[in-house]
């Protein structure tokens, strides 16, 4: 018994459909996280001497599509947020490297108890805008999403 040209042709024919198939669930999922919403939504524990400003940080992110975020088998890595103020001047980077399987359609994931450190040294020419910070909404977020190599962004 050997191989057959029909067993290479129904092979190749199993491999492309399920590429074709892979392919178009991915392309859903790429529009699906475009839409994909993050706002923090709560800070608390402030802690700050002459070196550095500590405080915790929860993110929430909301899918407002009628699709469910979910990877299927693709390990979705959020890697880290940056923090910006009103200007877009960097105050501070958070490492996250949290993966989590899948969000809901109209539902939400929220990233908990993040510790942001902002070393207040190097953020002298910053220390203006920082003081200007009164809630949540003074801040704005961008998270970073690793997914087969590559950095997705999405910013609020």
């Amino acid at each position: 018994m050997g191989i057959k040209a029909k067993h290479i042709v129904i092979t190749g024919a199993i491999l492309g459909a399920g590429i074709l198939w892979y392919r178009g669930k991915l392309n859903k999922w790429k529009e699906t996280m475009k839409k994909l919403k993050a706002l923090p939504t709560g800070i608390r524990n402030f802690d700050i001497n002459f070196k550095r400003m500590r405080f915790n940080l929860d993110v929430t992110l909301y899918n407002p599509t009628n699709d469910n975020f979910s990877p299927d088998g693709i390990i979705a890595v959020v890697k880290r947020i940056v923090l910006k103020d009103k200007t877009a001047k960097r105050i501070a980077t958070i490492t996250v490297n949290k993966t989590f399987i899948s969000i809901p359609a109209k539902g939400k994931f929220v990233l908990k108890d993040l510790i942001v450190e902002i070393p207040i040294l190097e953020n002298l020419s910053n220390w203006q805008s920082l003081s200007q910070i009164t809630s949540v909404k003074d801040i704005q977020t961008e998270t970073i999403l690793g997914v087969l190599g590559k950095e997705y962004s999405i910013i609020k």
